[in-house]
């Protein structure tokens, strides 16, 4: 993972910790004033650690906090501009492994601005990586502890909670769009985030059969079957309202058991950012899946 290009000022500071090793003399850190971030995570993970003061643009996928909404948008993680970027004047960006096109990326790294490069996050591990990386370029490493105690509690204990229930766990579809009479949704097969949240939720995943996000049909949906259906909303994107509705009421659908057994929930989109709030959205989705599982064991 490529370090942080240094402006003047973090060299200067760099070179004056060097020489002041072993003087009890406290080292300085380099004060941001202008932090660009890219990637829902990467944003919540700087107003987690207190910093969001300084952000001065995000991407559109970075729909939490809501403070972030307010801020000028440089275009969505997936496809960037960095002359977009550019135009902010930031003194440090921080990005996710999501960030594209490909050449979106080369040009990133080619900009004379500290950068820190993270993993498009999919695990607690990413999270924990990425948190401590970012927190150490902000001198915030104390709290970045203090946040990832508070993640792996609450992981732990839906982990504890889940372990207690009946085999087979619950078959859990995660869909960003439900499927129309006539048009395909859209699922998070494996190694997709949704997956992971599942995983880490108790749950095991109904789209196991394809990787990533991909188009999912009613008749799929029939032949996965799965026992609950977690939809992802916001106000930019997800499924509607209606549209959920319209997925319920579907005659098609109707033997679908997360159907029958109305076991179909809406969720915060931004659960996937995969962010500090991690462990919060393992137990949100731990609580809607036991539903079904307590039904099973009765």
């Amino acid at each position: 993972m490529k370090t942080p290009r240094r402006t003047k000022f973090q060299k200067y500071t760099g070179f004056l910790s060097w020489i002041l090793l072993g003087t009890g003399i406290p080292t300085l850190h380099a004060e941001y004033q202008r932090i660009v971030t890219i990637g829902g995570a990467a944003t919540e993970i700087v107003f987690a650690l207190e910093e969001g003061a300084s952000v001065v643009a995000t991407d559109l996928s970075s729909i939490y906090p809501p403070e972030a909404r307010e801020l000028p948008m440089v275009g969505y993680v997936r496809n960037i501009s960095p002359e977009g970027v550019l135009s902010m004047e930031p003194d440090l960006v921080i990005a996710t492994g999501a960030l594209g096109p490909p050449t979106a990326r080369t040009m990133m790294e080619r900009l004379d601005i500290a950068t820190i490069w993270l993993p498009d996050l999919k695990s607690p591990e990413d999270l924990h990586l990425s948190m401590r990386k970012v927190a150490e370029e902000l001198d915030k490493s104390a709290l970045a502890e203090e946040l990832i105690q508070l993640v792996n509690l609450d992981l732990a204990e839906t982990a504890k909670k889940s372990s207690k229930w009946p085999e087979p766990k619950p078959k859990v579809l995660f869909l960003l769009e439900p499927p129309g009479p006539a048009t395909s949704g859209m699922g998070g097969g494996k190694d997709s985030k949704a997956d992971a949240l599942i995983t880490l939720s108790g749950g095991i995943n109904a789209a196991s059969g394809f990787s990533g996000f991909k188009p999912v049909s009613s008749e799929s949906l029939v032949s996965m079957n799965p026992d609950v259906i977690l939809i992802g909303q916001s106000d930019r994107h997800g499924g509607s309202p209606e549209s959920i509705q319209a997925m319920i009421k579907n005659p098609a659908l109707a033997g679908v058991g997360a159907i029958r057994a109305d076991a179909v929930y809406a969720v915060p989109l931004d659960d996937l950012s995969f962010g500090p709030r991690l462990g919060e959205a393992a137990v949100r989705w731990n609580e809607l899946i036991a539903r079904t599982a307590a039904a099973t064991k009765d």
